[in-house]
């Protein structure tokens, strides 16, 4: 692509000369107004200028038999526009960080009990009958309030626990049969 302004620029291209440092440093001189290339030999300096111009950074503009350089104003707004955008996470995963841990409780209890029951589905197999402390350590691959966690899947029903708390074992329900792994 060179500098033609009707076709969306190519982010990758941008990244690849702006990386280069001495287009780096010629485009910055444009952008203020200087001479571009000033402390560069003319064959770096060409190189330059012809990955700043093929990538659709800078166009030549020639005024009464001398030539100068511009940078294309919107240049980095075409190209983002360019971009598809992200795509939003759905269900549990609106709740997680990056890290797949829990960074926060839904408000709406159904959204809360979906999240619960992943995160019981991941801790506890079935027929799994767990101390409190290999509960805990559990857990935490999923949250940095575990009491929180582990309160919230006692309390819904998803994980039943004895009286004095030294077991825990997965209890979901049987109309809580989707797939929640």
């Amino acid at each position: 692509m060179g500098s033609d302004s009707s076709t969306t620029p190519d982010p990758r291209r941008l990244l690849a000369a702006l990386a280069n440092a001495q287009a780096r440093k010629v485009f910055a001189e444009i952008s203020i107004g200087g001479a571009p290339g000033s402390s560069l030999p003319p064959a770096k300096l060409a190189r330059a200028l012809t990955l700043l111009n093929q990538a659709g950074l800078v166009e030549t503009v020639e005024t009464e038999g001398s030539v100068r350089y511009r940078i294309r104003e919107h240049i980095f707004r075409d190209a983002l526009a360019g971009l598809s955008p992200a795509p939003s996470p759905s269900g549990v995963e609106r709740f997680l960080a990056a890290d797949g841990r829990i960074d926060r409780y839904p408000a709406r209890e159904a959204d809360r009990l979906k999240l619960l029951a992943w995160a019981a589905a991941r801790i506890l197999d079935k027929g799994d009958r767990v101390a409190e402390r290999e509960l805990n350590e559990r857990l935490a691959r999923f949250t940095g309030d575990v009491p929180m966690l582990r309160r919230y899947l006692v309390d819904s029903g998803m994980v039943g626990r004895t009286p004095d708390g030294s077991a825990y074992w997965l209890a979901l329900k049987e109309d809580d049969g989707e797939d929640v792994r």
